[in-house]
């Protein structure tokens, strides 16, 4: 029987970077293949990445944190946006949502013009369109819109979460297509079928063929195949494929957001602090082991007197090491000590764009200005609501706390065998 050591015993350490757009290219071209499904080592748990995209988790680190990291930091929004329009598209496949025919397009292959979509202006914003040049070019473009308004409804719901509990509350999902309007031989109450038929179209041209505007980063031959197997399976009845023929293509989308943009998230999203606070502290706790040695040798060395001294006198700057190592403990894994032992961070850096005006929200003027403005006294400090990066987070403190003992032990122990003190034999 194996013996396993409580997680709050072993050492944390944050994952690893990785660059999605280097991985996903050696994928691609065959100089690597997809990482094997299992836990990514320092990520706990309850912040794995199938409970985000579940929206169980909650800010700093929910759903719609984890889009905007991906939108503004890693720049590969499409792939969470296209695994999570895919397994809507699938619960209301299962349901056995259909179309009429004449709503049915024909899906393009590879080597076909990207004409319908090529008047859509690649902006960060998700509905930013240019304005299209014919009739046929604004009604695909409009098509498109909406399909990328209803992704971003359904990335856009973050879990609620309570106050005081510092539970969440999941509401009720955004299925990936909505009601149109009703014609005037409906009445108001029974909406209209949604035109999937149509949408399957405008995500083929979004995502899947090459130079599409939300391109995603897969091999070719699983392109091809992708774009095969939809024209195969396509019902002539009901318009829709199978989601059969695009799950391939999610599950690369979703083994990316895995391996590479899920760790470098919560790498990022367990630090609660900016950079200009993490290096203050870290420079402080600097500062506190130099003056910990400083006031070692001070006490060994300062009287000439034989005797003056005694050894044990090295105890002195234990404190100085200790809190010093605390520091730089903390600011090796990016975070702030201080704001680690009250559960409060600063913005970060995802929350500090305003997604509906697509600016950045840091301070202004000169580079040194904004560097003070940035610092934690100066600076919005939040709460921690979840919970689980709150546990993650003391344990940092913790850990940090007892790695630092130890090393002012060490350093008062190595002090009190050197020969430097001049007291009596």
């Amino acid at each position: 029987m194996q013996l396993k050591f409580p997680s709050c015993l072993s050492w944390y350490k944050k994952p690893e970077y990785r660059d999605i757009k280097e991985y996903a290219t050696n994928i691609s071209s065959g100089k690597r293949t997809l990482s094997p499904d299992g836990r990514n080592g320092g990520i706990p748990s309850r912040l794995r990445l199938e409970r985000i995209l579940a929206n169980k988790t909650c800010p700093p680190m929910s759903l719609y944190d984890f889009y905007m990291y991906l939108k503004h930091i890693e720049y590969s929004e499409e792939n969470l946006e296209f695994y999570i329009w895919f397994k809507n598209y699938e619960a209301a496949y299962a349901k056995g949502l259909t179309i009429d025919n004449k709503d049915y397009r024909f899906i393009p292959s590879a080597s076909q013009s990207t004409s319908s979509v090529a008047h859509i202006k690649l902006g960060d914003s998700l509905t930013s369109l240019e304005q299209p040049e014919s009739e046929d070019d604004e009604e695909d473009s409009a098509e498109a819109k909406e399909t990328l308004d209803r992704i971003s409804q359904m990335i856009s719901t973050t879990a609620l979460c309570a106050s005081k509990s510092g539970t969440c509350a999941i509401p009720a999902p955004i299925h990936t297509t909505s009601p149109s309007k009703p014609s005037s031989k409906q009445s108001p109450s029974t909406p209209a079928d949604p035109p999937l038929a149509s949408e399957i179209t405008t995500i083929i041209n979004l995502f899947l063929l090459p130079s599409s505007p939300k391109e995603l980063n897969i091999p070719p031959a699983l392109r091809a195949q992708a774009l095969a197997d939809v024209r195969r399976s396509t019902s002539p009845t009901t318009g829709l494929p199978s989601p059969d023929a695009l799950r391939p293509v999610a599950e690369h989308a979703y083994s990316l957001l895995r391996n590479c943009s899920h760790r470098n998230f919560v790498r990022l999203g367990v630090g609660n602090g900016t950079f200009e606070t993490v290096c203050v502290a870290t420079v402080l706790g600097a500062a506190s082991l130099l003056a910990g040695f400083l006031l070692a040798l001070c006490r060994a060395l300062a009287s000439p007197a034989r005797g003056a001294r005694s050894r044990w006198e090295a105890w002195a700057a234990w404190p100085l090491w200790w809190l010093g190592m605390s520091l730089v403990l903390s600011g090796l894994r990016g975070s702030c000590f201080f704001l680690l032992l009250f559960s409060r961070r600063q913005r970060l850096p995802w929350e500090r764009f305003d997604d509906d005006e697509n600016r950045w929200l840091g301070a202004g003027g000169f580079s040194l200005v904004r560097s003070v403005k940035r610092l934690m006294i100066f600076d919005r400090r939040l709460k921690v609501q979840e919970r689980h990066l709150r546990r993650l987070q003391r344990k940092i403190v913790l850990q940090s706390l007892a790695g630092g003992s130890v090393f002012a032990t060490l350093c008062v122990a190595l002090f009190i065998v050197l020969p430097v003190w001049r007291e009596t034999v």
